[in-house]
């Protein structure tokens, strides 16, 4: 009856200020404080504070780990009071609000376009998905009930008269958000159903041109790391991945390919590069899963990170990016406070909030428990759409990277980063050639032989004829490929490649003998260099991690082996794996240098 009277005083006020005053009784989308405070707080080494739960102990992981949580106030569970104020006409007038189009009307100032989303749409887009929600959770029993007596197909046909509206709603709202899952699944339980017992696995997106760096993560996976995982490997359509690469690939055991355009209805979703990310995880047949680069190598197995502190408390590991362009790609704070109410107490604390980094999360790999969080996948996924992200979340984002933590706080999941910023490994200085042809073969071959040292250079271009220069290699830097810890701040994986320069021909391959956190250092980013702010910050890869990056490079000489295509995949050779070059004479005893 309250919420009734108050509908009823809302009638004489205007429509706008009656519908927004309703969604705020229904959905609680404001909150006094935007941020979650609290009595206790962990330092991290980068300076940053975030609030810990009074009850946690010295090694919690929520000092290990960087975990989004949000008031228990903020999250509103659907109740029956809600589903009886469906049945009135202000009620419907919130469906409605709801549920229309995302779309400005054409007119000559928009240039007639009749696909353009209207400027607050994600603020009405958060509404949507948090009470799709609140709706999902309050139904379920319903689903769950119909699913055991094997008549899951009545789930929308005939429901009971109390939960009738709510049902109806719930459709709406998932008719319009996620059509394109709904030619394969008549409802979302129906996907979220398939994958319950779907086990633990990998999941890759890989096109022809990534295959070069897919042959030899496979190979790493099966053949250095030991990884037993079952993968999926998904492409788009019959030209993205050539026949004779799925069957490559499926060579090796428990691997598949599948075009994900069999999976989902591509001719709304349009999917390419990034976006295919989402989608492939959301339609794997696991229930937990790894998704991962085509170019991001391992250096144990990566079922370990199943059994990851921060996993386990809230079904998800993220790591962090690099700490680059601060300042760069506009007002980050502005533009998530334009569509987010409430908020966990995360962003408050990231580099995007402080204007310290345009780059917050690296999702070249991402862990992912899909049962726990299936409704803030599916807002990953919404936010990866063809028009959203088309117009706004690649417009304020670098790709898909930054949708999988702001679309879990649009529809209030919990996430957890660890907490190492993206560092670098490779070689101490930058001693390797990697821009066209910088020294003479014979001086490159003796080099990869070990029989002698190279020193940093300045490029020697092939059409200007610049005359080589040598200078003694810079000694306070480690430059290389992308690296990421384990919550102990040891290395796990690392992206880009196995060489100096994926993107330079005959780059050749590091040795892998020193790395840096992003904490302790400066990045050259032209270079992929990290130079160190204090002494002490280079650390040496441990003896056994070295051996490790070493299969790696035969593997993917062996990949390129195969393949035999110069054009294609270089032939390279392997520098020898000595310890006594490892940072600090190959003690593999992670002192600083």
């Amino acid at each position: 009856m309250q919420l009734l009277t108050f509908l009823s005083s809302a009638l004489r006020k205007t429509q706008t200020l009656r519908i927004i005053t309703i969604l705020a009784v229904f959905f609680i989308l404001a909150s006094v404080s935007r941020y979650q405070g609290s009595v206790q707080y962990s330092i991290d080494e980068d300076g940053s504070i975030q609030s810990v739960p009074s009850t946690a102990g010295e090694h919690d992981v929520y000092f290990t780990h960087h975990i989004a949580t949000f008031k228990a106030k903020d999250i509103r569970p659907w109740t029956k009071g809600d589903t009886a104020s469906l049945r009135t006409p202000e009620g419907q007038q919130v469906v409605q609000h709801l549920i229309a189009s995302p779309f400005q009307p054409p007119t000559p100032s928009n240039g007639h376009n009749p696909k353009l989303l209207k400027p607050n749409f994600f603020s009405t887009l958060t509404k949507r998905l948090r009470v799709y929600r609140a709706l999902w959770e309050h139904v379920k029993g319903h689903y769950d009930q119909l699913a055991q007596d094997g008549k899951q197909d009545e789930f929308y046909l005939a429901p009971p008269a109390e939960i009738a509206p709510a049902i109806d709603f719930l459709q709406k709202l998932e008719q319009e958000t996620f059509p394109w899952f709904l030619d394969q699944y008549k409802t979302s339980y129906d996907l979220h159903r398939n994958f319950r017992d779907g086990g633990r696995g990998i999941v890759m997106c890989v096109g022809e041109y990534h295959t070069k760096y897919a042959r030899t993560a496979l190979k790493t996976l099966r053949e250095v790391v030991k990884s037993t995982l079952p993968i999926e490997i998904y492409y788009r359509g019959e030209g993205d991945l050539s026949p004779a690469n799925r069957a490559w690939f499926e060579t090796f055991e428990n691997v598949k390919t599948i075009d994900i355009t069999t999976k989902i209805d591509d001719k709304i979703l349009n999917l390419g590069g990034w976006a295919i990310k989402p989608f492939a995880l959301l339609v794997s047949r696991f229930s937990e899963a790894i998704l991962m680069d085509s170019d991001a190598y391992f250096l144990e197995d990566p079922a370990v990170m199943f059994e990851d502190q921060g996993y386990k408390e809230v079904g998800t590991v993220y790591f962090y990016d690099r700490t680059l362009f601060p300042g760069a790609g506009g007002d980050k704070k502005i533009w998530m406070e334009s569509f987010l109410p409430s908020m966990s107490n995360h962003p408050a604390k990231t580099r995007w909030f402080l204007s310290k980094g345009d780059h917050e999360m690296e999702s070249g790999v991402v862990v992912f428990d899909k049962s726990r969080n299936f409704m803030g996948l599916l807002a990953i996924c919404k936010i990866n759409d063809y028009h959203e992200r088309e117009q706004v979340t690649y417009k304020h984002t670098w790709g898909d990277k930054e949708s999988f933590w702001i679309g879990l706080e649009m529809i209030q999941v919990r996430y957890s980063f660890v907490r190492y910023l993206g560092g670098v490994i490779g070689n101490v200085g930058d001693a390797i050639p990697y821009k066209d042809m910088l020294l003479p073969k014979e001086e490159i071959d003796q080099y990869n032989k070990g029989e002698v040292p190279l020193v940093a250079t300045n490029p020697i271009h092939t059409k200007t004829g610049v005359q080589t220069h040598r200078d003694r290699p810079r000694m306070d830097r480690v430059c290389g490929n992308q690296l990421h810890f384990d919550y102990r701040g040891r290395p796990l994986w690392w992206n880009s490649g196995v060489v100096r320069d994926k993107f330079t021909r005959g780059s050749p391959y590091l040795k892998y003998t020193a790395y840096m956190k992003d904490e302790d250092g400066t990045w050259d980013f032209q270079s992929s260099c990290l130079v160190q702010r204090n002494p002490g910050a280079i650390m040496e890869v441990e003896w056994e991690q070295r051996q490790v990056a070493f299969g790696i490079l035969k593997a993917d000489r062996e990949a390129a082996l195969e393949i035999n295509q110069p054009s294609y995949m270089d032939i390279l050779e392997i520098p020898r794996l000595i310890r006594s070059e490892g940072a600090k004479g190959g003690n593999g005893n992670s002192e600083a240098v």
